[in-house]
């Protein structure tokens, strides 16, 4: 359905009609077409694009309106996991080879993760999509592999995003796990031929062995503008001389001082025309969604006297990860213009805010309306019903009233509620060994049948020290604990305290929530 969205317009790009610069922020409508796309934005005053005369209108008074934030890296597979530490440790990890192999590690993360991966993959993904899409997160990189696409449910999931069939699946390439030479020496070629290549590289302390992985991409020709560094905080700053083609560094702070006491060196990269971006990276180490992260990325940078203004780190989250997926897509994503996707958020805001320190203080129960592809999918009842969102249920969200349009991927009934989706993993929870041994009982009764098979999901993080397939023998020692709550809450903080590495600077993230 086309609509337009009524409020204090934050664009984040130049547009010689409404906007002077990229910082500008007004009064006005953004116009959203129904096949997904923007329109136009206009000041209030101005006439609408054409076509769109008539259109519903969603007033939201003084809130901003926003692209859609774009969290480059994540880890949806472990997404209801609680902060993990390996008790007793008392120095960081030198890099990212160590940490998997603590006594603890499969345990507390491999085993409750691939319970759910293999007994409720819909309802996983479910729960990690909604976390996400709280705190305005409109696209997610980092969905665990599977033997379908999982393009067009609630977030654009990066990987396996299509745009409706149009994108081939070569175009965003992805890996956790280093590659050999030969593989790297194939994504190069992949990305100068247009793909972009999202890679975890050189994760861990400064001048640690990891520092190779990015020298392997030198000597492999994959320095290129479509390289997606993930971490690179193992990098010196002169390190970044040698990426000659402006690409992307991802930003993940938390976790970087939660297992390494340090983390990416920004304004080096800055200052070598890289574009920096943020990810919330995953449950053990990791926010609950990119706009807790921009919260840490402001504690990190005022830490260390770095001069990031709000106005730049919520560019980390929109249009600077938005310009790096637009060269494979092939269309613009994290800027408010003509054409562009319509990816968008709404956050609630007083009169003559600052909008970008306003961003940086928001909390989930701020987000009051969140647009994926010109559909309503989450936010108040009444911002909903007005932008002619079907077929939602509630969502109880910071004591607001708010509604979620959540759908199955295939089965009845079509209408999901977020309920029914914690209900089923608590089952699982329960009866981990059973639920485990009844899919596989399920999935090899489909293909006995010929029946297509059932959504089958991967984890793309090490198993640990654990037999082949990241299970032990007995399925009866998986332990998997409480669901986490999507928002971050006095528990999360309370975990934080006095655990991981970061010599008590994330402490200060309780602040933004007091």
């Amino acid at each position: 359905m086309a609509f337009a969205i009524a409020g204090r317009i934050v664009p984040l790009t130049q547009q010689t009609d409404v906007a002077a610069s990229e910082s500008a922020a007004f009064k006005g409508r953004v116009w959203i077409r129904d096949d997904g796309a923007i329109a136009g934005v206009t000041t209030s005053r101005k006439a609408p694009p054409a076509g769109m005369s008539g259109v519903p209108m969603v007033d939201v008074g003084e809130s901003l309106v926003l692209p859609g934030f774009v969290d480059l890296h994540s880890h949806l597979a472990y997404a209801t996991l609680p902060l993990w530490t390996e008790p007793g440790r008392a120095l960081p990890y030198a890099h990212h080879d160590i940490w998997p192999g603590q006594s603890t590690y499969a345990r507390d993360v491999t085993w409750p993760a691939y319970a759910f991966v293999t007994a409720c993959p819909e309802e996983l993904l479910a729960y990690a999509e909604v976390r996400a899409l709280i705190g305005g997160t409109t696209s997610i990189q980092g969905s665990p592999p599977s033997n379908r696409p999982l393009d067009g449910w609630l977030v654009r999931n990066v990987e396996d995003e299509r745009l409706g069939g149009a994108l081939p699946s070569t175009r965003v390439l992805a890996s956790t796990l280093t590659l050999k030479p030969d593989q790297l020496g194939r994504r190069a070629n992949q990305m100068r031929n247009g793909s972009t290549f999202i890679y975890h590289c050189a994760e861990g302390q400064l001048d640690s062995i990891v520092g190779r992985e990015y020298q392997a991409l030198r000597a492999a020709g994959c320095l290129q503008h479509q390289l997606v560094a993930i971490h690179t905080n193992a990098l010196a700053a002169a390190a970044y001389d040698t990426w000659t083609e402006a690409g992307t560094v991802v930003w993940s702070p938390f976790s970087n001082l939660w297992l390494y006491a340090d983390t990416t060196n920004v304004p080096a990269a800055q200052a070598k025309g890289l574009r920096v971006c943020i990810g919330s990276d995953w449950g053990p180490s990791g926010t609950r969604n990119v706009l807790g992260e921009l919260k840490v990325a402001h504690l990190v940078a005022q830490a260390r006297g770095w001069t990031l203004p709000a106005f730049d780190l919520v560019r980390m989250i929109t249009c600077w990860p938005g310009d790096a997926l637009s060269r494979a897509w092939g269309r613009q994503v994290g800027r408010l213009q003509p054409d562009a996707l319509a990816d968008i958020v709404v956050i609630g805001a007083k009169r003559r805010v600052d909008p970008f320190a306003r961003v940086l203080a928001a909390m989930e129960r701020d987000v009051r309306l969140v647009v994926v592809n010109g559909r309503p999918v989450f936010g108040e009842s009444a911002l909903m019903a007005s932008a002619g969102a079907s077929g939602t249920t509630p969502l109880a969200m910071g004591g607001a009233d708010k509604q979620l349009a959540l759908r199955r991927f295939i089965g009845e009934p079509l209408v999901w509620s977020f309920a029914d989706v914690l209900s089923r993993m608590e089952e699982v929870r329960r009866d981990p060994k059973g639920e485990i041994e009844h899919a596989r009982t399920q999935a090899m009764g489909a293909i006995i049948r010929g029946e297509p098979a059932p959504l089958r999901l991967a984890l793309d993080m090490p198993t640990g020290k654990v037999p082949i397939g990241g299970l032990p023998k007995d399925l009866g020692k998986i332990v998997v604990p409480p669901v986490q709550p999507l928002e971050h809450d006095a528990a999360f903080f309370q975990s934080i305290t006095g655990r991981g590495f970061h010599g008590g600077l994330l402490d200060g993230l309780a602040a933004f929530y007091s």
